[in-house]
């Protein structure tokens, strides 16, 4: 591969549509496209053009391409796009045609590659192009828009700022040692140190919540036989997933469904009643659901809400405290057991408390992180690793600078939180990194 080639993929999903959209990106567009049509011509950027393409004299379709040159397009190359039919066979015709002309076909992610590579967008913004196309819910898209929009990337070349100009000072010092550093200005540079950390470890916070909004949450629905969990699963829901019986025992296998909660992705697990089961299938699916319980994100545990607990219920209950967890009595309908103040109070036959329980799980979500806080900047395993050794480095500085250590070490230091910085944007990041990360794309893309 190489990095003048002029690449080509379809960048629509394949299958029949009303459109497709075939993209060109490289130096020889204009001059592939001119090959396809009855007579070359003259092309304006920005301007969509109606077109007959034709191969050896063989009509391809009646398209409309679109002509951005470079560095004014997506890439920063000169980039063409064909909007055709959605047939596929009419695309791959056309793919065909483009790739006999001498376009090569598109690696996964190459398109936004060469954009990051051409200095159109950086690696923070690159990702959000993955996590664009992926979102699976509104607050996913508004995360992933904000990453884009190079929102991440602003605070982080603040930092990288800050970095740099202490690090100036720094050296000054060490070139200078007969200029001597006041106090003030010692405990100032301590200050500001401490500041950027306590930045960084902001931005480390929000990475649970980035998993979340990316991956989904695992919600296990757990509790004795015969308390309503498929009914709760049916109702988040809004359908009839689950047979719901008066009958225990009536769930002896874990049943899986999607469902959007408040903006988030949650992925429940309806399970297997809990019980002392002789029964050899209803015991493997008490299995399972104790095997789900423990790879769970989000734990809902049903009870009756009339009835006290169940030794079995505050066993469970013990066990799982130090999970994300939400005690559910449901049945309120039917009354409420003093015990049972600290419960959500919900009724899946009534629909009684449903709103609440979402709100609820929303909030625990959420944490303690409001939108205001960082605008729904969610960072991903790769900065977060990064982050954490940028918060290392700096705490290595803060602390050396408080027990008097040359400044030549805590320049090291710094140093070093400034190339971990660099690497989640992009300024050092080596290519093993990269391709990696962009074989995670789609072609087309």
């Amino acid at each position: 591969m190489s990095a003048t080639d002029t690449i080509i993929a379809l960048s629509t999903p394949p299958g029949i549509s009303a459109l497709a959209v075939i993209r060109l990106s490289g130096p020889d567009v204009v001059a592939y496209t001119n090959t396809l049509l009855a007579a070359p011509r003259e092309w304006t950027p920005q301007h969509a053009v109606f077109v007959h393409l034709r191969d050896q004299g063989q009509l391809l379709d009646e398209a409309v391409a679109t002509y951005w040159k470079g560095p004014h397009s997506f890439t920063g190359e000169d980039t063409m796009e064909i909007s055709c039919h959605g047939n596929p066979l009419i695309a791959q015709n056309i793919l065909q045609a483009f790739i006999h002309q001498g376009a090569r076909p598109a690696e996964p992610g190459e398109f936004t590659q060469r954009a990051f590579l051409n200095g159109k967008l950086d690696l923070t913004q690159a990702e959000a192009v993955l996590d664009l196309i992926h979102a699976s819910t509104e607050r996913a898209l508004v995360g992933a828009q904000a990453m884009k929009e190079g929102r991440l990337a602003e605070k982080l070349n603040q930092l990288r700022h800050q970095l740099i100009d202490l690090l100036a000072h720094l050296e000054a010092y060490i070139d200078f040692p007969e200029e001597d550093i006041e106090p003030e200005t010692g405990e100032t540079f301590l200050g500001r140190i401490d500041t950027m950390r306590q930045e960084v470890i902001a931005l480390l916070q929000t990475a649970p919540l980035g998993r979340i909004l990316r991956e989904g949450i695992t919600t296990a629905i757990v509790g004795a036989p015969n308390v309503g969990k498929s009914s709760l699963l049916n109702a988040l829901l809004r359908e009839s997933r689950a047979i719901v019986s008066a009958t225990p025992g009536t769930t002896r296998d874990t049943i899986e469904a999607e469902c959007n909660v408040r903006g988030f992705r949650l992925l429940l697990v309806d399970t297997a009643g809990q019980r002392e089961t002789h029964d050899e299938i209803e015991a493997e699916g008490v299995r399972r659901a104790q095997s789900v319980a423990q790879r769970a994100d989000l734990i809902l545990h049903v009870f009756e809400a009339p009835h006290a607990l169940t030794a079995f219920d505050a066993e469970l209950q013990t066990s799982l405290q130090d999970r994300l967890y939400l005690p559910v009595a449901n049945k309120v309908d039917l009354g409420r057991h003093p015990d049972h103040q600290n419960a959500l109070a919900v009724s899946t036959r009534t629909s009684q408390g449903l709103t609440e329980l979402e709100d609820t799980i929303e909030k625990r979500l959420i944490g303690s992180q409001r939108p205001a806080d960082t605008g729904w900047l969610t960072i991903n395993a790769r900065q977060e690793a990064a982050l954490h050794r940028a918060e290392e480095a700096l705490g290595r500085a803060a602390s050396g600078l408080t027990g008097g250590l040359a400044p030549e070490l805590i320049s090291i230091d710094l140093r070093a939180a400034l190339n971990e910085i660099g690497q989640i944007v992009g300024l050092a990041t080596n290519e093993d990194i990269l391709d990696q990360l962009f074989k995670n794309f789609c072609i087309g893309k």
